[in-house]
């Protein structure tokens, strides 16, 4: 399965896989569910209403022609990169170098859409590209990535936790995978010159992204024992074993300043 990295604001390379086929037609699927009750709300409208002024029925014709010709376009601005059908399968759209993409790149994402949906053009050239990229996303420079977790998260954090690991900040469920990989990503990496300023601006946004101030630990020690909690309190989790019977989120917290 092809990768994406994409470099974050802290100067940390997430790797993100190619969303598959299976994703993206689901998606797909999703999105057309979508428009098409749509239609069928403004259609029963108007057998209620039975309009005899033709200005009502241009309105009508209009509410539903422009979802349908900028649906995707407008969801993927809005919901960084994502529609519908791509939120509910946990993909988005993604820039093949990293970061997000600009509005142009969404533009032609968008323009290009009916070409790749001509006799099912754009499934064959993804199935070819290998890279999860139809027609739009080739002239965009732009992919569509899985957000799921594949593996589970300790075989790729490497981190060991005993069984009766003592959790010290139980707050640590707050962060997502991608804000936990993050921090390992910060305390691994050995060969950045400001290493110890991005460990601590690291810990300062986990403080704020947790609620938690870390008990007068220091910024790495503070980093670990989050990452050891996190890693211990979602492990439970996903075994059933009940140690933690809160949520966890889907999406970083709302938080401005919050590790991203």
């Amino acid at each position: 399965m092809s990768t994406v990295q994409i470099e974050t604001a802290q100067n940390v390379v997430l790797h993100h896989e190619v969303a598959s086929v299976g994703d993206r037609m689901v998606a797909w699927i999703i999105d057309r569910l979508v428009l098409v009750a749509w239609f069928v709300v403004c259609f029963l409208l108007m057998a209620v209403v039975k309009p005899n002024d033709d200005l009502f029925m241009v309105i009508m014709i209009v509410s539903v022609a422009l979802p349908y010709m900028f649906y995707h376009l407008v969801c993927e601005l809005l919901m960084d990169g994502k529609s519908i059908g791509k939120a509910v399968q946990k993909v988005k759209v993604a820039r093949v170098d990293g970061g997000q993409p600009r509005l142009g790149q969404y533009l032609l994402r968008w323009l290009l859409r009916p070409i790749d949906q001509f006799y099912g053009l754009g499934l064959v050239v993804v199935l070819i590209n290998g890279k999860g990229q139809r027609l739009g996303d080739l002239a965009a420079g732009t992919t569509v990535i899985t957000l799921k977790q594949r593996v589970r998260l300790q075989d790729t954090m490497l981190i060991s936790v005993k069984e009766d690991h003592p959790v010290r900040f139980p707050e640590a469920i707050r962060l997502t995978d991608a804000q936990a990989t993050m921090i390992k990503e910060v305390l691994g990496n050995t060969k950045v010159a400001n290493r110890w300023a991005l460990i601590e601006e690291m810990a300062d946004k986990v403080r704020k992204a947790i609620g938690n101030n870390g008990d007068g630990l220091k910024p790495m020690e503070f980093l670990r024992a989050v990452l050891q909690d996190y890693v211990y309190l979602t492990g439970q989790q996903g075994e059933g074993t009940g140690h933690y019977k809160g949520e966890r989120p889907t999406s970083p917290p709302p938080a401005a300043d919050a590790p991203r």
